[in-house]
């Protein structure tokens, strides 16, 4: 009965770096899907499938923090990290099932640079999260996640007023143009979850 209350370091830790590790896989995906526009629907598949599992990780972790006594950091500050993690491959799947149901016609101008991006973002949330543990070298991680942010910024702008430009079916211009919004609020779900990280880091270095 005792265990239940003794300190859980290693758990914690290993759940985040699995839950961004299959972020990571479907961030990958997506980008793979941006690039390889005949087969959306495997990669909706599959990215979708990816969501679940961390559905199910988020689901055990709040479990853990409600029977574990001592955590390694604050259990709020897991719960917060927890759910912006969880909110990236939610937003994720959604640029995925979008682009799917909508069965866009061509590619999307800036759109694989702008996935592009949100990859880079997701790879070194990923080694950020690896690296909580220790807090070694996480601070230059999350300023790197925030100027692909500011660069996300740029490029959506190009993305749309080149769509607006280029795009002559008004059908296909508001799929696109919602498709581009997703994956900028992708970007942005980036961000938000290194602003957790970083008030962790602020308590604990």
């Amino acid at each position: 009965m005792l265990k239940r209350f003794l300190p859980k370091q290693e758990k914690f830790y290993d759940s985040l770096n699995e839950m961004a590790e299959s972020i990571l896989k479907a961030a990958n995906l997506l980008n793979d899907m941006i690039l390889d526009h005949e087969r959306h629907t495997e990669y909706s598949s599959k990215i979708h499938l990816l969501e679940n599992v961390c559905d199910d990780m988020t689901h055990t972790i709040i479990g853990e923090l409600n029977e574990t006594f001592i955590t390694p950091i604050d259990r709020e500050d897991i719960y917060e990290l927890t759910n912006s993690m969880d909110n990236i491959i939610d937003s994720i799947d959604v640029i995925a099932s979008r682009y799917n149901l909508y069965k866009i016609k061509n590619p999307m101008p800036y759109g694989p640079q702008l996935v592009s991006i949100l990859l880079k973002q997701v790879e070194t949330l990923c080694i950020a999260i690896s690296e909580l543990k220790n807090n070694e070298n996480i601070f230059e991680k999350l300023v790197l996640i925030r100027n692909l942010e500011t660069q996300g910024d740029i490029v959506f702008r190009e993305a749309i007023g080149s769509l607006f430009e280029l795009e002559k079916d008004p059908i296909e211009l508001i799929k696109k143009k919602e498709t581009l919004e997703n994956i900028e609020r992708a970007v942005d779900k980036c961000q938000t979850a290194t602003i957790v990280i970083e008030s962790i880091l602020i308590k604990y270095v």
